[in-house]
């Protein structure tokens, strides 16, 4: 027998492969698997024609169900992925996001098949809808387990839709730190941004989206220049793509009507976000709601500590006062607060945190731990079996 014959064969669907952080995550994983283990099939619902792939699993194809539109569409998509499970005859199923998690689930009892993996990605309480907690409660005995990528998550999933605490793995997100890391020198850094090498840089990466209330940050920056207590080197950069228009349009309304136009740089997407990481001597993230928040991950590899809401979801990646901050959801006078102490802060505390940020994504949030631990579990589910 070949070793490839020996490889654990895993199918991975998700919904689509546009950018998304857990898209981001899930190829990632594809990625970095021991190809002398594990044989990856990567399967998308929608078809890459309609949905065009922005994130790739490398080398290996990707398959699509191509679903059709309209209710007929979910279950002509089902009929096929429930033949490919058959044709290719996957030793474990996982799947990514909710509407991924139904198909797997529905095909995964037609089929059958005995080692299904769903997925946990977003806190519960004020934010699944009613109908996906009771799907919840009904469907999650299909699934051997269900993996989140937070503890905070993998607890309301137990105390909100009864789950056991038995079918819940936690796995946090991971980042790759060969790619995020501090950079060489902080001014060229800055310079290749087209800021001054002496600004102190605050920055927010998202897309521009209610959800992560742009709003509180620029009311913060507007508290601090009122009072004149905005740093006269400090400067605000905003980057990230444009989910909604009418979200970035009510940014440059905000930084137009608070005459914050000399302070702050509202920017698009850039693929080399490193780059962006590297110039920064903050990160802020105010969201109203996050999943997990990669891009405090990112940040702190680049040795850059973060400012987050309590909503960022954050809890044991941001720790007060040694990686970070943690403020009050939708309070811009406590991020304003926090925003001046930060930006006086003398040199060698900000080396102190920065330094800090790293070693603690090193330790727990590295892409290479993230996958050990997937690997570790396909192989409790093998041999289980």
């Amino acid at each position: 027998m070949t070793n490839a014959a020996r490889r654990t064969r895993i199918l991975y669907l998700l919904p689509t492969l546009a950018a998304g952080g857990t898209e981001r995550q899930a190829m990632e994983l594809v990625r970095h698997l021991d190809r002398t283990k594990f044989e990856p099939i990567v399967v998308t619902i929608y078809d890459p024609a309609t949905v065009p792939i922005e994130i790739s699993p490398g080398d290996d194809p990707v398959l699509s169900l191509r679903k059709p539109l309209g209710k007929l569409g979910n279950l002509i998509a089902l009929a096929r992925l429930v033949g490919l499970i058959r044709a290719r005859r996957p030793d474990i199923l996982q799947s990514y996001l909710r509407t991924a998690d139904l198909y797997l689930r529905l095909a995964g009892l037609l089929a059958p098949h005995p080692r299904m993996v769903t997925s946990l990605r977003t806190r519960i309480a004020g934010f699944w809808s009613r109908p996906w907690q009771w799907t919840e409660r009904v469907l999650w005995r299909a699934s051997r387990v269900i993996v989140s990528n937070s503890a905070a998550a993998a607890e309301e999933a137990e105390a909100l839709l009864g789950i056991p605490r038995a079918r819940l793995r936690v796995i946090e997100n991971g980042v790759d730190i060969r790619r995020f890391r501090p950079p060489p020198d902080v001014k060229a850094a800055k310079r290749a941004l087209g800021l001054s090498e002496s600004a102190r840089v605050v920055g927010m990466v998202a897309r521009y989206s209610p959800v992560k209330d742009h709003r509180t940050l620029l009311q913060a920056v507007h508290m601090l220049r009122r009072e004149g207590r905005w740093p006269a080197q400090a400067k605000l950069l905003l980057v990230g793509g444009t989910t909604f228009a009418e979200a970035r349009a009510e940014v440059e309304r905000l930084v137009r009507e608070w005459d914050l136009a000399p302070v702050v740089e509202v920017r698009g997407v850039t693929p080399a976000i490193e780059s962006v990481y590297h110039a920064l001597d903050v990160l802020v993230l105010p969201s109203r709601y996050e999943g997990f928040p990669n891009t405090v991950l990112e940040a702190m590899a680049c040795g850059v500590p973060a400012i987050v809401s309590e909503a960022a979801n954050a809890v044991g990646v941001v720790l007060e006062g040694e990686t970070g901050w943690v403020f009050p959801t939708g309070d811009a006078r406590s991020l304003a607060q926090r925003l001046e102490s930060t930006l006086t802060l003398a040199a060698d505390t900000r080396q102190r945190l920065a330094h800090l940020a790293r070693v603690r994504v090193e330790q727990h949030y590295s892409l290479r731990v993230m996958v050990d631990r997937y690997q570790q579990l396909y192989a409790e589910l093998m041999e289980a079996a």
